[in-house]
């Protein structure tokens, strides 16, 4: 086998890499990192550490199916969402 020249306009330069963004699976907004091994932003990863010294959560419409997005969903669902 004989080795494969790239030209140099298609690598990218050494310490060039760029985030692959992602959307939370929790809230939906835009996360480049992975936090506790799953897709979640920052501000959720947060939300559940302290979620979890708190143990009393109850849904708020009692339904346990609140919609999750943009930051206005129950707690508990919330929480569900990322345990």
């Amino acid at each position: 086998l004989s080795p494969v020249t790239v030209p140099e306009s298609i690598m990218p330069r050494k310490g060039t890499t760029k985030k692959v963004m992602k959307d939370c699976l929790v809230c939906g907004g835009e996360t480049g990192v992975a936090y506790m091994g799953i897709d979640v932003c920052r501000a959720c990863a947060i939300f559940y550490r302290r979620s979890v010294k708190k143990e009393a959560r109850i849904c708020r419409s009692n339904s346990n199916k609140c919609e999750i997005g943009n930051g206005l969903n129950c707690k508990k669902c919330r929480f569900d969402a990322i345990d």
